[in-house]
């Protein structure tokens, strides 16, 4: 794990894309295998990669050592004789294995791995396959959030009341943001480290930048983050280590980086991983201090 974009107690903002593939060194069913990583905790043993699963690849997953999450992203992957493609997901708790999982000719997924995963609280605690495009969408409520924020539950029960959202082992979700959502101040998230990546559409958050597809976000705890904004609309995946609450704060020209940024995102031009530094709304909000890059205690 070459540099530290992997390190989840640092604030982390980059393109999965943009990365080198390399071979895995664990956990077992990708060991071997080109991938990325993304995010990783030694001292946990969790991790989150972009895997390349070549055609004809074979493997029984047995969980006893960690639970194994997957989104396909491209290709095929069967998992105890279900064959799902592009948008497909699989999972199997710790301990709930065997999940016999194979690809007729190859795929693209990103895949969670948690040894410390709850158990007995997921997927009715055995494994679960399922077309996330055939999942229902639920409208997220949070008091004091405008409405435009809808999410599907990849991993369950997911609890979602007020601002706690999760259950003990945190969440996995589909989260789409409605064209034109605005969010003008930041959010901390006390109790979990939160990882987040863009699917599709544009999505943009001061001191960050312009996240496009492949972009990839990780936020520790305690760090304030945002605002929270995107012209088109985004769709993303958003996990998290525990039930995730938040607590707003107002920032500097927050309303006013904002209204710029939704008055002069092109419509005609696709969306593309941007820093912050190279953003037009850079000079409204340059940075904070302490540095960005070193997470802020709680007030």
């Amino acid at each position: 794990m070459a540099g530290e974009t992997w390190r989840r107690d640092l604030p982390q903002f980059f393109n999965v894309w943009d990365m080198a593939w390399d071979s895995l060194d664990g956990p077992a069913a990708v060991h071997g295998l080109d991938g990325r990583v993304m995010s990783a905790d030694p001292d946990q043993g969790q991790m989150t990669l972009m895997v390349r699963i070549p055609a004809g690849w074979k493997f029984t997953e047995s969980a006893e050592d960690g639970a194994l999450e997957v989104f396909v992203l491209e290709g095929d992957v069967t998992g105890n004789g279900k064959r799902v493609g592009a948008g497909g997901f699989l999972a199997v708790p710790l301990g709930c294995g065997p999940l016999e999982l194979s690809s007729e000719g190859g795929a693209y997924a990103y895949v969670w791995y948690d040894p410390q995963f709850v158990t007995g609280y997921y997927y009715d605690s055995q494994p679960f396959i399922t077309k996330v495009w055939q999942e229902a969408w639920i409208l997220t409520e949070m008091p004091e959030v405008r409405h435009g924020i809808m999410h599907k539950s990849l991993r369950w029960p997911d609890p979602c009341e007020g601002l706690q959202h999760g259950g003990p082992g945190g969440m996995l979700r589909f989260i789409m943001l409605t064209p034109g959502f605005p969010e003008a101040r930041q959010e901390t998230h006390h109790d979990c480290w939160e990882g987040i990546i863009f699917l599709s559409g544009d999505f943009m958050m001061p001191e960050r930048g312009i996240h496009g597809p492949g972009s990839y976000l990780g936020n520790p705890a305690e760090l304030r983050h945002g605002g929270l904004m995107t012209q088109a609309g985004t769709l993303m995946i958003l996990h998290c280590d525990a039930p995730m609450g938040a607590e707003f704060t107002e920032i500097p020209n927050g309303r006013q980086i904002v209204e710029s940024y939704l008055d002069t995102t092109s419509w005609l031009s696709p969306p593309g991983h941007t820093p912050w530094e190279d953003a037009p709304q850079f000079n409204l909000y340059p940075s904070t201090e302490p540095a960005y890059a070193v997470p802020v205690e709680a007030s």
